[in-house]
């Protein structure tokens, strides 16, 4: 059962019993990301993840990451366009001792400038990283086309110049105004007990918000943008962006059913078409992007250089066959068991719970069980589907492509 306590300063505690397992997860969960940050902070959310690993006033990075390992636990964090997350998994016998480092790092980093300065430098080797991954960089490079000049078009690990540009005093500053109370969920799930509940609001049931209020950027507009690149690589790399829907729009459902059906699967028509009858990539796959007021359908495709019309025009063709004809009821079935398989085989473990609860807790506010997020899926129709694709699909996409030099 998911209980769900609000501390006096806002924080949320979202709590799940699994009572067969002997281990737990908790994570700090912010609504602060990617979208929080103004043009001269681009990649700042990111760098105060990487930085609450640095070291404390009691404790050293080394010490922060000896602490986990030598529980055989596993500590970790990542960045999105609007949260960002600090996680453990711990036996439940260690729960005590995983919060206060949690906490200690949540509250107590050092920003030692020396250790700034060094961490830039990792971020800029992951930035690098990305831009050698084409088939990462085409994702970024689609976002900057469906959202130029909006901070969902920048991409979450910054750029050089911002990151090298980032100063003591910025940082915190940031946190100080993103990181608030009534913007922090703490998701536990696993061997939860009373006494771990406790020393979660003692430990973040009482900090206060700085003066200045946090920045939520204005809604995205979609926009069918172009980005054409040349890199050193064998593969013609082709994505193709369509406006989506937002967390909490009443189609969701039916969305999650399309993709599904559409470009999810391995049985999926995409797939089958490109994959398996035409021969044409090894990696095609299509999938849907939700944020609290705005989402993005992405089709990703990775071809030869001589085959990437026949694949853009072979995509187009699946996606006017959609509009035309719709698709069966044998489809939607076969996406909704698809879907009940996979919702429930990820809920196997604890860390996949925590991390449920929380983005529900963040993102929609309420906590619905299997039976009824499967009564939802069961409710979706041809004629729903049919609406969803018009919608989705009858404007022009977005377009990057990253062909060889």
């Amino acid at each position: 059962m998911i209980q769900t306590r609000k501390c006096p300063n806002g924080v949320r505690i979202v709590t799940e019993q699994m009572p067969h397992v002997r281990s737990v997860a908790i994570g700090i969960w912010v609504m602060a990301g990617a979208r929080n940050e103004t043009a001269g902070e681009a990649g700042m959310a990111h760098f105060i993840e990487h930085m609450l690993f640095k070291g404390t006033s009691v404790r050293t990075a080394k010490d922060i990451a000896e602490a986990i390992d030598r529980t055989g636990g596993e500590i970790n964090a990542y960045t999105a366009m609007e949260e960002t997350c600090f996680y453990v998994n711990v036996l439940t016998e260690d729960a005590a001792e995983a919060v206060d480092v949690l906490a200690d790092m949540f509250f107590n980093s050092a920003f030692d400038e020396q250790e700034m300065r060094k961490e830039k430098s990792v971020i800029l080797e992951e930035i690098a990283m990305v831009a050698d991954t084409p088939d990462d960089d085409v994702h970024e490079q689609l976002q900057a086309a469906m959202y130029p000049g909006h901070p969902m078009g920048r991409p979450i690990l910054g750029y050089p110049e911002t990151v090298s540009a980032f100063t003591r005093e910025e940082t915190l500053s940031f946190m100080q105004r993103e990181y608030r109370p009534e913007r922090v969920v703490i998701s536990a799930a696993g061997c939860v007990d009373d006494q771990l509940i406790r020393q979660l609001e003692k430990s973040f049931g009482t900090f206060t918000a700085g003066a200045e209020s946090a920045i939520q950027s204005e809604r995205p507009e979609f926009t069918p943008g172009a980005v054409r690149k040349r890199k050193d690589t064998e593969q013609a790399h082709l994505c193709l962006g369509y406006p989506g829907m937002d967390v909490n729009d009443p189609d969701i459902y039916g969305m999650i059913i399309l993709n599904a059906l559409f470009g999810g699967s391995m049985s999926s028509r995409l797939f089958q078409r490109i994959r398996e009858e035409r021969g044409l990539a090894y990696s095609v796959y299509s999938y849907h992007s939700s944020h609290t007021d705005s989402g993005s359908v992405t089709i990703y495709a990775g071809t030869s250089p001589s085959r990437l019309e026949e694949t853009r025009t072979v995509i187009r063709n699946e996606v006017s066959r959609l509009l035309q004809d719709g698709v069966s009821d044998a489809e939607i079935g076969s996406a909704v068991g698809q879907m009940k398989g996979s919702l429930l085989l990820g809920l196997e473990t604890p860390a996949s719970r925590m991390s449920r609860n929380a983005k529900n807790e963040l993102f929609t506010g309420e906590h619905k069980d299997i039976d009824e997020v499967m009564e939802e899926f069961r409710r979706v129709d041809g004629r729903q589907i049919r609406r969803i694709a018009e919608r989705i699909f009858s404007g022009t996409p977005a377009e990057s492509i990253i062909i060889p030099n």
